[in-house]
C-alpha cells in the first residue's frame, strides 16, 4: 500500500488532498444572496419567530429544500443564514420554478392554507430569490492552493464537493474479496450507501446498511483542503413513526438516495406535510414522499389500535423496499456497530483505484520516540524465560498468560505520599452497601489491592480495618435506606444513621465513599407510587452523590444489581477494580506513573518541569420549560510538578461553579454539590462564548499566581474550544490576531508575558474530523515495503509550511482482546453465523450482532507562546499522557489533565439527566467570520 520513497514507517488513512485534479470538471450552480434579499429574508425570519412565539424558531425552509430535492434529483444545498452563495445545486434550477417554490414556502410558513395561495402573485422575497443570477462554477477553481496559506475555499465548496466524488466512486463496485463486490449508491448528502446489499441478522427481519460519509476538512498549515471518508453501520428501524430520518430510493437509479428529515413527535413522525402540500400544488411527481406519508399513516393507525387495546405494538419486520427508516435510538439491536478494519482498507483501495493517482494521500511519518512502560503492561521477560514458560504451559495445559499484566493500582506507599503531600496523615475509605454480595466484592477488591490475607477478614459494620497501617483504613456500613432507589425525600434523615462512619478530623483525615447502587426498576416505581416514565427521579446514585458532595466527600459507585439479578463474580471483578481506581482519581491521587510518562526523550527538551493544565468546555443546553441563553460549563485541572524532583506530583481543580483553584478532590465535590447553572439572560452567541473565555482568563491568571513561577501548558479540546478562541481555528493559523472575532485569540493571550502559558495544545478526537487510519507501512533503506494492519504510535503529518500536526494512532482494547479482531480479515458481508453444538470446541457466537472495531486517532497540534519551547516535545508529552492514563490499564483519548477535567463533568449528579448533544458545527467554519453567525 505504501508509495513512499524515504525509509520509515508511515500511516495510511482515508484522507486525501482535495486538489483540482481530484474534482476534475465538476461544476455547481450557485446563487449569491445580495444585501437587499438578505434583509428581506431576515424580516421573514423575524415574522416566523413572532408567529411561533419563540426566539429560537427558524423559518421552516425545509419546505423549500425538500421540494427542490425531489424536483431536481436530490443535490440541493440551501443556507440563507450564510451571506454569499446561499443556494447551490448540481443541476441548474429554473427561475420560474424557483419563484413558485419560494412563494409556497413563504405563505405556508406564514400559516396560509395551500388552496388560498396565488402563485401568480409572488411575494417580493420569492421574486428576488428567483431573480438572483445563477452562476456555474467549477470546483477546481476554488481548490487551487495558495503558497504558505490556509485553504480559502468558500463554504458552499465544502458542502457540495461530495456530490460528484461520490458518484465517481459509485461508478465502480467496491471489491471486498477476490470473489465478491458490493454495489454503492450515492446519497444526497454527498456520501455512499450500499442499500442494495444490506446486512441482516441471523433470525431475519432486522437490517443495517453500510454508509460512507465524504467530508471536506482543513488541517493546520496544509494548503489544500482534506477529503476525509468515514464508514459506519446505519441500523434500520422497523417503524417509521419513531425515526427522525429516512432514506428513500428513487425510481431512477441515476438519482441519488434521498435522505429525508421526518417531522413530528415520536410515534407520529412523517415527512414535512407542508412540503407535501407544496409538491401537490405544483402538480409534480412526488410519489416517493407520498410513500413515506402513507406508511406513516398506516403505522400511526396500528399504534393507536394497540394502545387502545392495551397491547404492545410490534411492527412487521421485513426487508424495506423504497423507504428505509434510520434507527436513531440507542437500543439493543441484533446487528452490532462498526464496519471493521478490512472494510476500511478495501475502501481505501477503492478510492486509490478509482482515482488512479489523482487522490493524493496525506503523508504521515512515525516519530522517533519511546512510549512509557506502564505498570499495567505485561512484564518484560527475557527470551529464554519466555521459552521456559511456554514449554511449561504446554505440559500443564495452563491458560495463564506467558507475560502477566502488572497492576493498575497505585502502590500503597504512593497513595500515602499523595495524602501526606496534601497535608493529611490518613485516608479512610467508607464502603456503604446494602447487599452482602456487594460488601464481599468490595472487601475482596480491597484485600487484593493491599495484599491482605482474606482469611478471617470479615469486619463488622463500623469497625475500622487497616489496609496499610494507620495511613489507609476502611470501614464498612450497611446503608440500605440511604442508597436504595426511591424518592429524594428522606435521604437527609437516612444520612444521620451512617454519619458516624463519615465523620472525619478535617485536619488529619481524608474520607472517600465507595457506595453500592443499582438502576431503578418498575417495581421501585410501584413502591413509590411513581410513573414508570419517572424512573430516573428514583435513582439514588444522583441523589446521594449530591448529598455526600455537600459534605466534601468524593464518591464512586459499584453496581450491585442488573436486570439479570444480583451481580455474581466468578473470577476477576473488573467493575469493582475500575470503581476503586476512579475513586482514587476523584481523590486527586497522582502517583509516579505520570512522572515516568513525562520523562524527556534522549537529548530532547524537558516538559516534566511544567504544569499541565486541561480545560474542558461544554454547553449546558436548556432543559424543558427553561428560557434564556444556555450556560457554558467549564471544568479545569492542573497537574503540577513537585519543587523537589523526588517529590510528589499534585493535581488542582477548578470549575465555573466554584471558580477558584483547589485540590482536585475539593474542587470536584464543590462542583458536584451545586446544580448545573440555570440559563442566564439572553445573550448572543458571541457574547456567551466571550464571557466563558473571560472566566478562563481569570482562572489562568490566578493559576499563574498559585504556581509562583512554574511554567504551564494548556490543553483544550478543539471542537468545543474553538468557539471561544479564534486562534485555535485552522483558518487562523499564521493570521493576525485582529482577524479573529473572539475576544481572546488563545487561552491566556491577554495575560502578562510571565503569566501566560508556555503553549496551548489543541487536541481533537472527533472521528468525523480526524483522519481515519486504515493501516501502516514500513519502508526499509533498501526500498522494500511491508504493510501492517494496525499502528499504535505517534505520526507527524507532513505540512506545507509552519508547525505540523501529530496523529496518535490507537487500537481499541476489544480489538486486541482474546475475542476481538472481528473485521480484521473480512467484512460484515462475510460475517460468520453462530454454531450450536454439544462439543464446546465447535460452538461459536454469531459475528453479526457483535461490535467490529477500527483504529481511532487523536490529533495533537501545539501552538507555542514561547518560541523556545519545542512543539514536538509537547506533542510527544501529550501522546504519552494519553498512553499512560491516570488510573486505567489502557490509553485514554484525552491526555491526563483534560481527561480528569472532563471526568469532573461526567460525574456530576445531574449530567446524565440533563446533558444533550452539543450542537457543535459538523465542520469547522471555513472563514474566521463564520463562527460568529447564529
Amino acid at each position: 500500500m505504501s508509495k513512499h520513497d524515504e525509509p520509515g514507517k508511515y500511516l495510511n488513512a482515508l484522507a486525501f488532498r482535495a486538489t483540482p485534479d481530484l474534482v476534475g470538471n465538476a461544476c455547481v450552480f450557485v446563487r449569491d444572496l445580495d444585501e437587499a434579499t438578505a434583509k428581506l429574508w431576515d424580516d421573514f425570519d423575524f415574522q416566523c419567530k413572532r408567529r411561533y412565539g419563540n426566539d429560537s424558531a427558524q423559518v421552516p425552509y425545509s419546505i423549500a429544500t425538500t421540494v427542490l430535492k425531489v424536483l431536481t434529483g436530490g443535490y440541493v444545498y440551501f443556507d440563507p443564514d450564510k451571506r454569499g452563495p446561499f443556494l447551490a445545486s448540481r443541476e441548474p434550477l429554473d427561475d420560474r420554478l424557483l419563484e413558485r417554490v419560494f412563494t409556497l414556502t413563504y405563505h405556508l410558513a406564514s400559516g396560509a392554507a395551500i388552496e388560498t395561495i396565488d402563485l401568480s402573485a409572488p411575494p417580493v422575497l420569492a421574486s428576488r430569490i428567483a431573480a438572483t443570477p445563477q452562476v456555474e462554477r467549477r470546483l477546481a477553481e476554488h481548490l487551487a492552493p495558495t503558497s504558505r496559506q490556509q485553504p480559502t475555499a468558500p463554504g458552499w465548496v465544502f458542502r457540495t464537493i461530495g456530490w460528484d466524488i461520490s458518484r465517481t466512486l459509485a461508478n465502480r463496485h467496491l471489491k471486498i474479496s477476490e470473489t465478491r463486490e458490493v454495489k454503492l449508491r450515492p446519497d444526497t448528502g454527498g456520501g455512499l450507501v450500499a442499500i442494495d446489499t444490506p446486512w441482516e441478522n441471523e433470525q431475519g427481519g432486522r437490517f443495517a446498511l453500510s454508509r460512507t460519509a465524504l467530508r471536506l476538512k482543513t488541517m493546520p498549515n496544509i494548503q489544500s483542503p482534506i477529503l476525509q471518508l468515514t464508514s459506519h453501520v446505519t441500523r434500520i428501524d422497523d417503524s417509521l413513526v419513531f425515526a427522525s430520518t429516512a432514506l428513500a430510493v428513487p425510481r431512477d437509479e441515476q438519482h441519488p438516495i434521498l435522505q429525508i428529515a421526518l417531522n413530528g413527535r415520536g410515534g407520529a413522525r412523517t415527512v414535512n406535510r407542508l412540503a407535501l402540500e407544496a409538491l401537490g400544488r405544483l402538480e409534480m411527481d412526488y410519489s416517493i414522499l407520498r410513500a413515506i406519508d402513507e406508511r406513516s399513516r398506516r403505522e400511526q393507525k396500528l399504534l393507536a389500535e394497540a394502545r387502545e387495546n392495551g397491547e404492545r405494538i410490534r411492527f412487521a419486520r421485513e426487508r424495506p423496499g423504497q423507504v428505509w427508516p434510520v434507527l436513531g435510538r440507542n437500543v439493543q439491536f441484533p446487528i452490532g456497530t462498526g464496519v471493521g478494519m478490512h472494510h476500511l482498507r478495501k475502501l481505501h483501495e477503492h478510492v486509490e483505484t478509482v482515482f488512479d493517482g489523482k487522490a493524493v494521500p496525506l503523508v504521515m511519518r512515525e516519530v522517533a520516540m519511546s512510549l512509557p512502560h506502564r505498570p499495567t503492561d505485561p512484564e518484560t521477560v527475557p527470551k529464554q524465560e519466555l521459552e521456559r514458560r511456554k514449554q511449561e504451559k504446554q505440559e500443564t495445559g495452563s491458560k495463564e498468560s506467558l507475560r502477566p499484566r502488572g497492576s493498575a493500582f497505585p502502590s500503597a506507599d504512593s497513595i500515602v505520599a499523595c495524602i501526606e503531600a496534601a497535608g493529611f496523615k490518613k485516608l479512610r475509605l467508607v464502603c456503604l452497601w446494602y447487599r452482602d454480595e456487594t460488601r464481599l466484592r468490595m472487601l475482596k477488591t480491597l484485600a487484593d489491592t493491599y495484599a491482605l490475607p482474606t482469611t478471617g477478614l470479615d469486619p463488622v459494620d463500623g469497625q475500622e480495618i487497616e489496609l496499610h497501617g494507620r495511613s489507609v483504613t476502611a470501614v464498612f456500613c450497611a446503608a440500605q435506606e440511604f442508597l436504595s432507589p426511591g424518592r429524594a425525600e428522606g435521604r437527609a434523615r437516612a444520612l444521620e444513621a451512617i454519619r458516624p462512619v463519615l465523620a472525619l478530623d478535617e485536619a488529619t483525615t481524608v474520607v472517600a465513599a465507595w457506595c453500592e447502587t443499582e438502576f431503578p426498576r418498575p417495581e421501585h416505581a410501584e413502591q413509590e407510587q411513581a410513573g414508570y416514565e419517572n424512573l430516573e427521579e428514583l435513582d439514588a446514585k444522583h441523589q446521594t452523590h449530591a448529598v455526600l458532595a455537600r459534605l466534601g466527600i468524593p464518591t464512586q459507585y459499584l453496581l450491585g444489581r442488573t436486570d439479570r439479578g444480583v451481580v455474581q463474580v466468578k473470577k476477576d471483578d473488573h467493575p469493582a477494580e475500575m470503581a476503586l481506581l476512579d475513586l482514587y482519581r476523584s481523590l486527586g491521587i497522582i502517583d509516579d506513573r505520570i512522572a515516568n510518562a513525562l520523562k524527556p526523550e534522549k537529548d530532547s527538551p524537558r516538559v516534566d518541569d511544567l504544569a499541565h493544565v486541561g480545560i474542558y468546555v461544554r454547553q449546558q443546553n436548556r432543559r424543558k420549560d427553561e428560557e434564556g441563553s444556555p450556560k457554558v460549563v467549564i471544568t479545569a485541572t492542573a497537574v503540577v510538578p513537585p519543587a523537589d524532583p523526588e517529590g510528589v506530583w499534585t493535581m488542582l481543580g477548578w470549575s465555573t461553579a466554584k471558580p477558584e483553584w483547589q485540590p482536585y478532590r475539593t474542587a470536584q465535590t464543590s462542583f458536584h454539590a451545586r446544580a448545573y447553572p440555570e440559563p442566564g439572560e439572553k445573550r448572543t452567541y458571541r457574547q456567551r462564548w466571550d464571557e466563558a473565555a473571560d472566566d478562563v482568563e481569570r482562572a489562568l491568571r490566578e493559576l499563574a499566581e498559585e504556581l509562583d513561577g512554574t511554567g504551564y501548558v494548556v490543553t483544550v479540546d478543539e471542537l468545543a474550544a474553538r468557539r471561544m478562541w479564534s486562534g485555535l481555528q485552522n483558518v487562523c493559523q499564521g493570521a493576525d490576531q485582529a482577524s479573529g472575532k473572539s475576544k481572546y485569540w488563545l487561552p491566556g493571550s491577554s495575560l502578562q508575558s510571565d503569566q501566560r502559558p508556555k503553549a496551548v495544545v489543541r487536541v481533537n478526537i472527533d472521528d468525523e474530523e480526524v483522519p481515519q487510519p486504515v493501516s501502516s507501512s514500513k519502508v526499509t533503506k533498501a526500498g522494500t515495503s511491508t504493510d501492517y494492519e494496525t499502528a499504535q504510535t505517534l505520526f507527524r503529518v507532513e505540512t506545507d509550511f509552519a508547525t505540523p500536526v501529530w496523529i496518535l494512532c490507537n487500537v481499541p482494547r476489544p480489538f486486541r482482546g482474546s475475542g476481538g479482531r472481528l473485521g480484521a480479515k473480512y467484512t460484515r458481508w462475510e460475517a460468520k453465523k453462530s454454531v450450536q453444538s454439544q462439543v464446546a470446541a465447535e460452538r461459536r457466537k454469531g459475528e453479526m450482532p457483535q461490535n467490529w472495531y477500527s483504529m481511532t486517532a487523536t490529533e495533537i497540534y501545539p501552538i507555542a507562546f514561547d518560541p523556545r519551547i519545542s512543539r514536538e516535545a509537547l506533542a510527544i508529552a501529550a501522546a504519552k499522557l494519553c498512553h499512560q492514563a491516570q488510573f486505567w490499564s489502557d490509553r485514554s483519548r484525552y491526555p491526563v489533565p483534560l481527561h480528569a477535567a472532563k471526568q469532573m463533568d461526567l460525574d456530576h449528579p445531574q449530567y446524565r439527566r440533563t446533558a444533550q448533544e452539543d450542537p457543535t458545527p459538523a465542520a469547522e467554519p471555513e472563514t474566521a467570520e463564520a463562527v460568529d453567525d447564529e
